[in-house]
């Protein structure tokens, strides 16, 4: 999950697909990999291929050129969430069963919007 493996799979995935025209990878850190590998085989993000991530992790989202659009899987409300249920547990109130759903959302940005 880091931008080498990234580069790597866009290589194979290039080789493979190479008219692919979208990209969604597993995490931010794979997609910087992903975008470093098509620019340097001439290929523009969006133009040529769109480019979403997975974490909205802001340093390497907003470090990809062009900047990452990716999903937010909402984080810091999942951790307070964890945190009060095992305050609450603590307290002796533990929480019925069940699921607990934290929306999650895709955060637009460049690597996705087409210009011209």
């Amino acid at each position: 999950w880091s931008e080498e493996w990234g580069r790597q799979a866009a290589d194979v995935l290039l080789h493979a697909a190479p008219d692919v025209d979208a990209v969604f990878c597993g995490s931010d850190q794979i997609a910087r990999g992903v975008a470093e590998t098509l620019r340097e085989r001439g290929r523009r993000v969006p133009d040529d291929v769109a480019l979403v991530g997975f974490d909205n992790w802001e340093p390497m989202a907003l470090g990809c050129r062009p900047p990452l659009t990716t999903v937010d899987m909402n984080l810091g409300e999942i951790g307070r969430l964890a945190a009060r249920h095992i305050m609450d547990a603590i307290d002796g109130r533990p929480a019925a069963g069940g699921v607990t759903v934290v929306p999650a959302s895709l955060v637009i940005r460049e690597s996705t919007r087409r210009t011209g």
